[in-house]
């Protein structure tokens, strides 16, 4: 299993409500000493009826520095290492395999504001030219072995066009997303909040998918120190076309074949630490149907060892 073989998840953009009577305030804004580190354990699951194995796991150790603490907010340095529990499929994909080696030890400096919201990747600049040197030098060597210089150049093209510093950032940021997408947000407990969210579209066309995030503070307790916050997630099937989530259209060029009506849906939960602000584990579900039925469920977890 790979993490550019799984669907991106971009984390609520805008809040939409808040307001209401005063509750009691959970800490999201995590805190952080200069030079802190810590391990964190990122494990992703799929089960999906037209693959072959139908269920995949990837795992990945996460390691967590933190840079610079100032005023102006605070800088980590999230370094993913090896992954483990690829296919042998997956082992001898050369793309993948060029994917994963560009992932090891990647350097992305996550930019937190002094209120300890998520603010992105700050230096994806330097990122992207990286990783376009990796490519450029990688590509020649993955293909150095087909004989037939027709095929050797089709190969080298279509790795080009696949493995683009945008989609290659794009898919080692989601799990930076995912694991931040809480901090700073004003939750109180008890009440719900309602955010503007989007989603890179997984049905094949570019784009995103616009649409709306439920996130509900379920249970505040003092004495473990835990908050538990659960998310779901809806889409605006009109936002991309005739392949978005909630739309129907015919398989193939006869117009009388069936029609599939693919849907989407995200949910998951937090678990804080109420005294750091900071997140213990999160698990994220992800769940594709066709004409009602579940196709495909990937499930994405990180934990703090």
């Amino acid at each position: 299993m790979s993490r550019f073989t799984t669907l991106h998840f971009v984390w609520p953009l805008m809040l939409l409500a808040a307001g209401g009577l005063k509750a009691q305030v959970i800490k999201t804004a995590p805190s952080y000493r200069p030079g802190q580190q810590y391990e964190l354990r990122l494990v992703i699951s799929t089960e999906d009826a037209r693959d072959n194995p139908p269920k995949k796991t990837y795992e990945s150790p996460v390691t967590v520095r933190v840079v610079r603490k100032s005023t102006a907010g605070t800088d980590l340095d999230w370094v993913a290492g090896k992954s483990t529990g690829r296919g042998a499929a997956e082992r001898a994909d050369p793309i993948l395999q060029m994917a994963e080696k560009i992932f090891e030890d990647l350097h992305l400096m996550v930019h937190l504001d002094a209120a300890g919201k998520y603010q992105g990747i700050r230096n994806e600049e330097d990122l992207q030219t990286k990783i376009q040197e990796f490519v450029l030098l990688m590509i020649p060597q993955t293909t150095a072995k087909i004989q037939d210089a027709a095929e050797r150049r089709q190969a080298a093209d279509a790795m080009g066009k696949i493995l683009t510093p945008q989609a290659l950032l794009s898919a080692a940021r989601k799990e930076i997303d995912l694991y931040f997408g809480l901090s700073g947000l004003p939750l109180e407990a008890g009440k719900p909040m309602r955010i503007k969210s989007s989603a890179l579209n997984p049905f094949g066309e570019r784009g995103t998918l616009e649409g709306e995030m439920e996130i509900t503070p379920l249970e505040v307790d003092s004495a473990k120190g835990e908050a538990r916050v659960e998310f779901r997630q809806e889409f605006d099937p009109k936002a991309a076309g005739r392949n978005a989530p909630g739309t129907t259209f015919a398989s193939g060029s006869d117009s009388a074949a069936p029609t599939v009506n693919y849907s989407l849906t995200d949910s998951g939960e937090y678990l804080l630490d109420l005294a750091t602000g900071r997140v213990k584990q999160v698990r994220h579900v992800r769940t594709i149907r066709e004409n009602g039925d579940a196709v495909r469920v990937e499930t994405t977890e990180i934990r703090v060892q």
